[in-house]
C-alpha cells in the first residue's frame, strides 16, 4: 500500500510569532479557575468573610444612625454635640479595626486552602516540566502564583474591609468619617496589602516543600496555627513575652494595633514585631525562590 500526502491541507504560516507579555497573568488565572472548581469549599470559605462584611457594615451604619437620632432629639448641643460625635467617630474607627482583624483570620483559612496546592500540585503532576520548557522565567512563574493566591486574599480580606470602610464613609453625617478619620482608610489598605503579600509568600513557600496538597495544608497549619499556640503558652509559662514573636498572627496583631493607634498589650513592642514580619517575609521569599529554582533545573 502506497502512502499518500494531501499537501493541500498544509498551508505555510504567513504570520509572525510574537512573545506573550502576560504569561504570569495567564498562570494566575489558571490557578484561580482551578481553585474555584470545587464549589462547596469555596462557599464554606467565602461565607465567613461575607458574614463579617455584612455584620461590620450594619454595625457601623447603626452607630451613625444612633448618633443622628441623638442629634434630632436635641438633647446635645454645642460643645457637647461635638464631643459626642468625636466619641462616636472613635468607636466607629475602633470597630473598623476590629472587623479588619477578624477578616484577616478568615482570609488566612481561605488562602491556606487555595494556596497549599498551587506549587505542591505542580510538583506532583510534573507541571513544572511544561512550564519551564516554555519561555516562562522563574520570576514569571513566581509572579503568576503570587497573583493567583493574592486574588483569594483580596476576596476574603480586601473586599470585606472595603465594604465596611465604604459604609462608614457614606453613612457618616456630613462625610465626617472621611473628614476626621480619613487615615483609617489608607491604613486599612496598607495593612491589607501587607498582610496578603506576606501570607501569600509564606503559604507558597511551604507549598513548594512538598508534592501533595494535603501535606502542604498540614505544614501551613502546623507552622502558623500550632506555632502560634505553642509560642503563646511558652511565653506565659516562661514569662518571656519575646517568645510570642515566633507567632505570625501575634505579630500582625501588634502591627495592626500600632498602625491604627490602638492600645498595645503589655510587653508588645511594635519594632520587634515589624522586624519579625520582615524576617518571615524574607525567609519565605528566599525559600520559595530556592525551591522554584530547583524545579526549574529539573524542568
Amino acid at each position: 500500500m502506497k502512502a499518500s500526502t494531501h499537501a493541500e491541507v498544509y498551508r505555510p504560516f504567513s504570520g509572525q510569532l510574537r512573545k506573550h507579555p502576560m504569561r504570569p497573568l495567564t498562570l494566575a488565572w489558571s490557578g484561580i479557575r482551578l481553585g474555584l472548581r470545587k464549589k462547596l469549599p469555596a462557599f464554606l470559605l467565602f461565607a465567613p468573610a461575607v458574614i463579617t462584611a455584612l455584620v461590620g457594615a450594619i454595625r457601623v451604619y447603626l452607630m451613625y444612625s444612633f448618633s443622628e437620632m441623638l442629634k434630632e432629639d436635641g438633647g446635645l448641643t454645642g460643645v457637647q454635640m461635638t464631643a459626642a460625635m468625636q466619641e462616636v467617630l472613635g468607636d466607629v474607627a475602633t470597630n473598623v479595626v476590629l472587623f479588619v482583624k477578624t477578616s484577616a483570620y478568615f482570609a488566612l483559612l481561605a488562602m491556606t486552602w487555595f494556596g497549599a496546592g498551587m506549587i505542591a500540585d505542580d510538583r506532583r503532576m510534573g507541571a513544572n516540566l511544561l512550564y519551564f520548557s516554555r519561555p516562562l522565567t522563574r520570576g514569571g512563574y513566581l509572579l503568576g502564583k503570587l497573583i493567583g493566591l493574592m486574588f483569594f486574599g483580596l476576596l476574603t480580606l480586601g473586599i470585606p474591609t472595603f465594604v465596611i470602610v465604604s459604609t462608614a464613609v457614606f453613612a457618616s453625617p456630613d462625610w465626617s468619617f472621611l473628614r476626621f478619620e480619613s487615615e483609617v482608610i489608607w491604613k486599612t489598605a496598607f495593612f491589607g496589602c501587607t498582610w496578603i503579600l506576606i501570607v501569600s509568600t509564606i503559604v507558597l513557600a511551604l507549598s513548594s516543600l512538598v508534592n501533595r496538597k494535603t501535606l502542604a495544608l498540614t505544614l501551613v497549619f502546623g507552622t502558623i496555627i500550632v506555632v502560634h499556640g505553642a509560642a503563646d503558652v511558652a511565653a506565659e509559662l516562661l514569662e518571656k513575652s519575646e517568645l510570642k514573636l515566633l507567632s505570625l498572627p501575634y505579630n500582625f496583631e501588634v502591627f495592626a494595633d500600632w498602625l491604627f493607634d490602638q492600645h498595645l498589650s503589655l510587653g508588645a513592642d511594635p519594632t520587634l514585631s515589624l522586624t519579625a514580619l520582615g524576617i518571615f517575609a524574607g525567609g519565605g521569599m528566599l525559600l520559595l525562590w530556592r525551591n522554584v529554582r530547583k524545579m526549574e533545573v529539573v524542568g
